[in-house]
Order: C-alpha cells, then structure tokens, then sequence
C-alpha cells in the first residue's frame, strides 16, 4: 500500500470527513457513485495500520459525516432521533476503522478489506433490535455496470465487489501492483456489463394490476380525520384507475393500495370495512389493502398487515410486516423506556412484527391459485425477508410503502432505489404503491415506468409477468454475508495476533519507531 505522509491530527480529521462524504455521495439521490468507491479507498488509506484508537476516530468520523448526509431524514421524527440514529450508525464505521487498521496489514489485504465492509453490512443489518440496513455499498450500484452481478450473487456479493474495486483503486498507486489492478477493475465492469445485457426469462402469463396512490392531507395528520379520508382517498383513487381500465378496454386481475391505506382495522371497524367492500365491489377483483390490524389477544398493539380482499368474500389470507422500525413502529424494552421517556408516547400501540414469509394466497378469476409476494417499506432493506417472497412461491411482487412521514426527503428516492436494486437481484418486476410518494412499475432489469409524482392523488394501469425461477442470489446473498462476516472476524483476530514488526509489514506497507504506522 501507498505510504501515508504523516499528517496532522486536524488534516486527518478533516480528510476522514471527506472520505464520508465521498462514500455517502453514491446513494441516492445523489447517485455519484465513482464518488463511494473513491471514498472508500479513502477510508482503506485513512485508517490503515494507524493505533487502534486514532483508526477508530476516523472511522466514526466519517460515519458522521457519512449518515449525516444520507439519513438526516429521520429528524422528521425530531432532532434527538437523528442525532441519536447518526451517531448509533456511525459507531459502525468506528468498528470498520479499528478492523482495517489491523487487516490491511496482512497478505491479501484487499479481500479481508472488503470483507470487512460486508461483515459490518451484515451486522449492522441485524443489530441491535433487527438492525438498520439502509445505506449499502450495494444500493449504490443501481445505474452503473456492477449491478449486473446482483441477480448471481446478490446485494452482499456486490457490495463485496464495490468495496473490492475500491482497495483495487488504491493498488492503482504502487508501480509494482497498477497494471494488474488496473485490469482486475475493467474485468470486473466488463463482466458486470455484459450480465447486464442478459435478458430475463420470457413469461408466458401475465397479470393486469390497478396501483393506486391515494394521497393524503398532511395538515390532517394526527387528527382524528386523517384515517378515514386517507381510506376515502384509496377509494376514490380506484374509481380512478376503473376509469382508466375501461377506458382502455384491459380488463384487471387485482388492486393494490399502499400501507396504511386503512389505519382503521378492517376486521373491526364497520366503516372502515364497508369502504373497502365498495371499492372491491366497484372494481369487481380483489384488493391488497395495506392495512393496520389490532390483534384482539394483545391489547395495546398493532401490526401493519397487506390483507388479500375479494369483492365477494371479504377478507382472505394476510400477511403481518415482520420489519419493523425500532422507535417508530414499536419501542424496545418499552415497558421501561415509556414511563421515562413520554415522547415515545407518540409511537402509539406497540408494533408487533409478523412471523411468516410475505407471501399471500391471492386467487383472482383467472389464477385461483395465484401467490403474491408482498414487501411493505422499511423491509425492502432486509436481504432474507424479500428472499423469502421467491422461496415462498409468489409469482408477482409487490412492494407497498406510506413514507408520508418522509415525503419531500431523501428517504423517498433511496426507498425507490432499493425497489430497483430487489428488481435486477431477483430477476423479477415489482409493482410499487406508495401513499403519496413515488408509486409505479420497476421492471426486471431495474428499469422505471410510469412513476408518480408526489403529493399527488394517482392510479397506474400494469402489465406484469407471472415468474416462477429464483435467481441464485436468493442463494448465493445469505451466504456471502455470512462467510465475509466470518472471514472479517478470523482476519482481525490473526492480525492482532501476528507478529507487529518484521519483513512482512515491511513489505506491505512502512512502520514508524514504535512499531505502528504513522502516529496517531
């Protein structure tokens, strides 16, 4: 690896943020991605063979700087939260500083880098309290040629390849290593390239399906108003899209309305049921009505819940959100927290998360027995919960979102993207219906039509495939994520644990008089 100059502790600093901002850059909106795999070659260069602590510094602050950019959303929710969350997340990259200041001292430095980068991915995706995998390395590969790698090794494998490329980039800086480096970066997007040219499957079936994007008033919000016209709103989106259907002579298979299209449980509540009867009598197919149910057996508790609604028969199978958002749709250790921290007071009943994969029995008069794979909002992060759509069985997907909360944020576009990203992953198109955000169809190859406006009452009219194969990354992901978490670990462990002086770390980079490299 290049040598480091020793530079001062605030150049450092500064350049730490940087290196974060850089990373941040590739998501979207911002969708600068040369800019993420220069920052994290940066962050390579930054903290690599430093003192534990000064590694761990600089790692948290670009994770600051990082987060700030990306995330800074959430203080929708109030600047404790944003603070709160950024700093959480940033405690990543402190993680990831510290380990790659040990690893990048051993042979092979770049794979046990890049490693790293997934294993943290991995772990930060699943702790604490389910994790929030929101801003990976993979979600910044939507329009550039190593997405084509996502329907083989899936979200992880891309990241690994992301984070790879970018160790490549700094091999660029040593005469010994630049033309191999050099030719393993134009392999890898030559390769990605060329799989993005492979078409998907021709279908033999298809399905015509009515989006509706209701919109709501967000000065009614919190009000006791706002459930029921959000409900009359779905309705009145629907006659919307019947007018269309007719219009254009296509006959629908079903209708989709987004989460929390009713906030009034269905089951329970005779109004909110009889405008759902309407709608499904109207459009004379049955409704996925994006619902919040109040389990009778919890008191006290919701489940935000996709419920399959014929227009004869009512309500049939259901699937509960299994994702959900800590502090936002249910609150940790709440029987504590609530009495000292009476702001969670706002978060309501206490979310309860479903246990089955998202996939609903949905017959319609053509197919009867049809499956539709259902994904709602915050769990489109999540690699195992849309895995277990396609391993389930579903033919069509569906991904339905609120983000009212969000609207006019970043929160929108990066919610977007990820349907993008499923889509190329899994080889299949997703149906997106929103609240009043961005709704639409996303083809299998991640390409965008007809998307909404948002703030704004819309239907949609989609043709979409019904698709049997699974991709191998539904296979291939878990297990990329795993072993890097696993190859990360042995790799750090053998760093600490190998000799601090000596040929090899002359060779692989410079040590000062003590041992460590540059200070710090």
């Amino acid at each position: 690896m290049t040598r480091r100059p020793d530079l001062p502790r605030w150049l450092s600093a500064l350049l730490a943020v940087v290196v974060g901002l850089l990373i941040g850059l590739g998501q979207p909106p911002m969708g600068l991605w040369p800019a993420t795999l220069v920052g994290i070659a940066g962050f390579t260069w930054l903290t690599s063979r430093r003192r534990k602590r000064a590694a761990a510094l600089y790692g948290f602050l670009s994770g600051i700087a990082m987060n700030t950019l990306t995330i800074s959303w959430i203080g929708v929710l109030g600047a404790g939260v944003a603070v709160g969350l950024i700093v959480f997340t940033s405690l990543w990259y402190a993680l990831a500083g510290l380990v790659i200041s040990r690893v990048s001292r051993l042979r092979l430095w770049p794979l046990w880098v890049a490693a790293t980068w997934v294993g943290i991915e991995f772990a930060s995706g699943n702790v604490p309290f389910g994790g929030f995998s929101w801003t990976r390395l993979a979600f910044t590969t939507t329009d550039q040629p190593l997405s084509g790698y996502l329907r083989f090794v899936g979200a992880a494998g891309v990241s690994l390849l992301v984070a790879l490329v970018a160790q490549w980039l700094l091999l660029l800086l040593e005469r010994r290593s630049r033309v191999r480096a050099a030719v393993a970066i134009g392999v890898a997007f030559v390769v990605g390239g060329l799989l993005l040219l492979i078409p998907p499957p021709p279908a033999q079936q298809t399905v015509q399906v009515a989006v509706v994007q209701p919109n709501v008033n967000r000065h009614e919000y919190g009000t006791a108003a706002y459930p029921r016209a959000v409900t009359n709103n779905a309705l009145s989106s629907t006659v919307l899209a019947l007018a269309q259907a007719r219009t254009e002579g296509r006959a629908l298979d079903f209708v989709v309305w987004p989460e929390s299209a009713t906030d009034h449980d269905p089951y329970l509540d005779a109004t909110a049921r009889t405008q759902v009867d309407l709608a499904a009598r109207l459009a004379g197919v049955p409704i996925l009505v994006g619902a919040v149910t109040l389990p009778t057996d919890l008191p006290d508790s919701r489940q935000t819940s996709g419920i399959w609604w014929d227009p004869e028969r009512g309500p049939g199978d259901v699937y509960h959100k299994r994702n959900l958002v800590p502090f936002g749709e249910w609150i940790p250790f709440r029987d504590f927290l609530l009495p000292r921290l009476p702001i969670l007071e706002q978060i309501g009943r206490q979310g309860i998360p479903g246990e089955e994969a998202g996939v609903v029995e949905a017959p319609t008069e053509r197919y009867p027995s049809l499956l539709v794979g259902d994904v709602i909002c915050f769990e489109l992060a999540y690699d195992d919960t849309v895995y277990d759509t396609v391993r389930g069985g579903a033919q069509v997907l569906v991904s339905q979102s609120n983000e009212n909360t969000y609207s006019g944020t970043f929160q929108i576009a990066q919610q977007w993207n990820m349907n993008r990203i499923r889509a190329k992953e899994l080889g299949r198109e997703f149906v997106v219906s929103t609240l009043n955000s961005v709704s639409g169809y996303v083809d299998a190859r991640g390409g965008e039509h007809a998307p909404t406006a948002e703030f704004t009452g819309a239907a949609r009219i989609i043709e979409t495939p019904l698709r049997y194969r699974v991709s191998p990354a539904v296979t291939v992901g878990p297990i990329v994520s795993r072993a890097a978490l696993v190859v990360a670990a042995a790799a750090f462990v053998v760093a600490l644990v190998a000799p601090r002086h000596g040929s090899r770390a002359g060779k692989l980079g410079w040590t000062n008089r003590e041992g460590d490299t540059n200070g710090d």
